[in-house]
């Protein structure tokens, strides 16, 4: 694996919306297949992230991936504290 699934496909689309093939105002079922929504989602679930906010356009998804973004950096930045006995 080289690295998060969802950096690949944010990287997919801004390339589509640069090259004026998607729009943030497009629909995401016009924009991402069935299977590239499944992998996002089990990812999310692996990281912890819940979306409480439909997701429902590319202009969603680009939100999506800055929470993301900040979700991990902050984890980063503050690991999880272990207990000493």
């Amino acid at each position: 694996m080289n690295g998060p699934f969802y950096i690949g496909l944010r990287g997919t689309v801004l390339a589509r919306i640069n090259s004026v093939k998607l729009t943030e105002d497009t629909d995401l079922s016009e924009a991402l297949d069935s299977l590239d929504r499944v992998q996002l989602e089990m990812e999310l679930q692996e990281l912890g992230i819940e979306t409480t906010v439909p997701i429902k356009s590319v202009g969603d998804l680009l939100w999506l991936f800055k929470a993301v973004d900040l979700r991990r950096g902050h984890d980063d930045k503050n690991p999880p504290r272990t207990s000493s006995p």
